[in-house]
């Protein structure tokens, strides 16, 4: 994924959403808090906005379930996602981090690559962020695609939840650097199936000391957790 002189990188999944409502700034000023390296937001395009959120179906806890696709900015960005916090924009995220972490966006939704990219290319012109402090992840091997196109040197990485999917064609296709596989596909084998083509492997989603430790033994690149201090 990152490019980050490290043997093993831990990623605040949803920026330390094991203390935070995740993908909140609150979850972004608590995992640098805590001295996380790396984050992991995940992005949708909503009408011209990119909003950091894992939904589009968001669970308010007095309005009920809202389809944010379906709602004016004006309502979707008065939601309570949790704790009385809101869905932020990327642009405020990446103002907060200030380029002091590597960032890991998780292209969620459809018609997220081109704008994100064009984003990315602004804070790297006008606001002097490294190149390699950012990088690009979906299951959505179109979305890469696109990502490629725009930003060549970008740094990809397939997101993969299954052990039939082919990620070294996916991945070549891509030139992506790595895979993110989740924690119940990850083995020995893949590791060293990936390895052996030149891929990083992350998993996604790890909690526990122990569990982080195992992947580490066995060869894991890093993982995604909501816990950033486990691994520090």
């Amino acid at each position: 994924m990152f490019d980050a002189q490290s043997d093993f990188i831990c990623v605040a999944h949803r920026v330390a959403s094991g203390h935070k409502p995740g993908n909140t700034i609150a979850a972004i000023k608590k995992a640098l808090e805590l001295g996380a390296k790396a984050i992991e937001i995940d992005i949708h395009k909503i009408g011209d906005e990119l909003l950091v959120t894992h939904d589009t179906l968001i669970c308010d806890p007095l309005q009920g379930t809202i389809d944010i696709t379906k709602c004016s900015m004006e309502r979707t960005r008065a939601i309570d996602v949790g704790k009385g916090l809101t869905i932020p924009t990327l642009e405020e995220v990446l103002n907060v981090v200030n380029a002091s972490v590597y960032v890991n966006l998780e292209l969620k939704g459809k018609g997220t690559a081109r704008p994100v990219c064009d984003l990315i290319s602004r804070y790297i012109e006008e606001k002097d962020w490294p190149e390699d402090h950012f990088a690009l992840s979906s299951f959505d091997i179109r979305e890469l695609e696109i990502a490629r196109s725009v930003r060549p040197d970008i740094t990809l990485g397939l997101l993969i939840d299954r052990k039939d999917i082919d990620f070294v064609q996916l991945t070549a296709r891509v030139r992506a650097r790595s895979i993110g596989a989740s924690l119940g596909i990850t083995g020995p084998e893949l590791i060293r199936a990936a390895h052996a083509n030149d891929l990083k492997v992350f998993v996604f989603t790890v909690n526990g000391i122990a569990n982080i430790k195992q992947l580490k033994s066995m060869g894991a690149d890093g993982v995604f957790t909501d816990f950033p201090e486990q691994c520090i």
